[in-house]
């Protein structure tokens, strides 16, 4: 072998692997060819372009998420704190409404007149028990006198029972307390019913007495035998003690014909004539007793002649009677007087003649 000929195992290797080395030179190029070479191919990559959209999109709806709950949350603690308001306020009222209360059980009757006038007169808007409370206190106040015949709370708070009779109390649209008075008949099969008696105005610190339920209470008593002589005088005592007692307190009581205070010098004229039956039982009885007489001294007019200088006149007319009652110098009611003198209720009562 000569040295020409020899050949070097190295290079031989080499020539043996330039095409591999040139086919990875293409494949090399085909890659670059793929990849961008510049800013301008990455912007106008689609794929590129939608990821990174993908990503802002999420971004702000996550950022609208968190504005969402950060409103939930600030929306819940705004109720929260309204809650809280009204139950601050709802405590304030309910403790000033404690504070009312309290001061009414301690008023004495000056201390209840201010309430009265201040909350009831004006209509303030205080609780129902408060109101209810004020207006007890302050009825019972004028009804104290009739603890002497066991004054007593009954289930109602307007309504008090006595050994005598039932009372109770409403107030009136003009803000004026009404007393009303139910006696208990004698004979169970009858009804009685509240007669309303007193009304007493805490404005003007004046009381009325409704005369015309004095007269129902003769009729119901001589008419209807609802009721007892003894009944009625007891009631008359205990009324006047009631009167007497407003009196003491302040108060102006008018005239009236169930206040034994007072000597009787009334007129009182009713809606119908006297019948002639009547004046013949009355003369028959006059007549039978030496201590009255029945005098007819002018057309139209009988004088009848009582004891103890008592004197009632009879002015007649077509279609009603007048009738003038002089008591002399004895204090008496009105319910006293024809409770004393039965024969003369027909005059004033239209019933039984």
């Amino acid at each position: 072998m000569t040295k020409e000929t020899q050949t070097n195992p190295d290079e031989s290797q080499l020539l043996e692997q330039e095409p591999t080395l040139e086919i990875q030179t293409e494949g090399a190029n085909e890659v670059e060819e793929n990849v961008p070479t510049n800013a301008t191919d990455l912007v106008n990559d689609g794929p590129l372009v939608e990821d990174s959209r993908n990503v802002a999109d999420d971004s702000f709806d996550s950022a609208e998420e968190e504005s969402d709950y950060e409103d939930d949350y600030y929306a819940v603690k705004a109720q929260d704190h309204q809650r809280i308001e009204s139950l601050i306020e709802q405590a304030e009222n309910e403790l000033a409404d404690l504070k009312l209360r309290k001061s009414i059980m301690e008023a004495d009757f000056s201390g209840l007149l201010a309430h009265y006038r201040q909350l009831i007169l004006t209509d303030q808007d205080i609780s129902v028990i408060a109101k209810k409370t004020l207006l007890e206190y302050y009825a019972y106040e004028f009804l104290k006198p009739l603890k002497t015949i066991h004054l007593t709370a009954t289930d109602n708070y307007d309504t008090w029972k006595t050994k005598h009779f039932n009372v109770r109390f409403r107030l009136t649209e003009t803000k004026e307390l009404e007393f009303s008075f139910k006696l208990n008949p004698v004979n169970s099969t009858y009804q009685s019913s509240y007669l309303p008696l007193l009304t007493i105005n805490s404005n003007s610190q004046s009381v009325v007495v409704n005369d015309e339920q004095i007269l129902h209470l003769i009729s119901q008593w001589h008419a209807e035998n609802i009721f007892s002589v003894n009944q009625l005088s007891l009631f008359n005592y205990d009324v006047n003690l009631v009167l007497a007692h407003l009196k003491e307190l302040g108060f102006t009581v008018s005239p009236s014909l169930i206040d034994n205070t007072q000597t009787l010098a009334v007129d009182m004229e009713t809606d119908f004539p006297v019948a002639a039956e009547v004046l013949d039982q009355i003369f028959i009885i006059t007549m039978e007793n030496q201590l009255y007489d029945f005098i007819t001294e002018n057309k139209g007019e009988i004088l009848i002649l009582l004891d103890k200088n008592q004197r009632l006149t009879i002015h007649l007319y077509t279609e009603s009677t007048l009738l003038t009652i002089d008591s002399d110098q004895w204090k008496r009611s009105l319910l006293d007087f024809f409770t004393s003198y039965p024969f003369l209720v027909p005059l004033v009562v239209k019933g039984e003649e």
